[in-house]
């Protein structure tokens, strides 16, 4: 199924094609029967569905893929941590990932970033096997996983757990805190907020934006990350730490640090989840302020 591109038609030519643009959607949501549609259909999600174009394709990491798309329309936006529906023309499923860029990258560029990890589920397959620069395809956002503080209100000290790609949405929500941050900080607002990272995966090489991150840390003193390597054993230093997070790790950062534990935000596997949801509640964090992104 090709999707019709609408930049250089006349307004009348547009509206059909527009109409046509979401008859193919909707083809592609009841005829092939996808779980992300499927599964998502109870939570909130953009009218708009914006045509991107594939600009610029890198390795993060043997299994991980970073597409960098322009987001045709304008109207487009999203809220750190939220993820997209991808419509891929060709491939007869609809796919679901995390927005790993800031939404203020995309308002002042109209450029969006997604991390997108290998596997046979065919809009993953496509990415890591067939998508090339210039390949158009759509996107809608949506999601209830979100981190939106007042920007004229002083952020409250930030908690960021992730596990695996469930790095991906945090990274977002990471660059947004430091940008209210600045913004705040630029107004003569008293900011005095702080924000924690931990941060596993099974070996180094799969710690994507690890350098990015660093240079973060690096570059602000509000700012601790925590590396955890947990199947491949490496020399402990003062970045990467052998083994899992236990509870111990987010006791003892919350004391060193003195963050006030007002918000934990946790993406990753389920099990992971699962484990870091308690150790937060033990660690005092109240129900409500406990943030969860569950894969399905």
């Amino acid at each position: 199924m090709n999707f019709i591109k609408l930049q250089t038609l006349s307004l009348s030519q547009k509206i059909i094609c527009s109409k046509r643009l979401h008859i193919n959607v909707l083809c592609i949501m009841l005829n092939h029967g996808s779980s992300q549609v499927h599964t998502t259909a109870s939570i909130n999600k953009q009218e708009i569905i914006s045509e991107a174009l594939v600009k610029e394709i890198s390795k993060l990491s043997a299994i991980v893929k970073l597409l960098k798309l322009e987001i045709k329309d304008d109207k487009f936006s999203f809220k750190a941590g939220q993820w997209v529906d991808m419509f891929i023309p060709g491939v007869p499923v609809v796919g679901g990932f995390s927005i790993c860029s800031p939404p203020h990258l995309l308002q002042a560029s109209r450029m969006l970033h997604l991390a997108i990890k290998y596997s046979n589920h065919p809009p993953a397959h496509w990415a890591h096997t067939q998508c090339k620069v210039g390949d158009s395809l759509h996107l809608r956002a949506g999601g209830k996983f979100v981190y939106d503080p007042d920007p004229v209100t002083p952020c409250s000290d930030l908690v960021l757990i992730a596990g695996g790609v469930g790095i991906n949405p945090l990274f977002c929500i990471l660059h947004h805190f430091l940008h209210v941050h600045n913004l705040q900080r630029d107004s003569n607002l008293k900011v005095t907020s702080k924000v924690v990272l931990l941060y596993s995966a099974q070996s180094p090489d799969e710690l994507i934006f690890l350098n990015e991150l660093l240079l973060l840390s690096e570059n602000y003193d509000n700012v601790t990350i925590k590396f955890f390597s947990t199947k491949e054993l490496v020399k402990e230093d003062h970045l990467i730490t052998n083994g899992r997070i236990h509870y111990q790790v987010l006791e003892s950062i919350l004391k060193d640090t003195g963050l006030t534990k007002d918000q934990v935000y946790i993406c990753g596997p389920l099990s992971f989840i699962e484990t870091m949801e308690v150790y937060s509640k033990d660690a005092g964090f109240s129900k409500d302020c406990i943030f969860i992104e569950r894969w399905w």
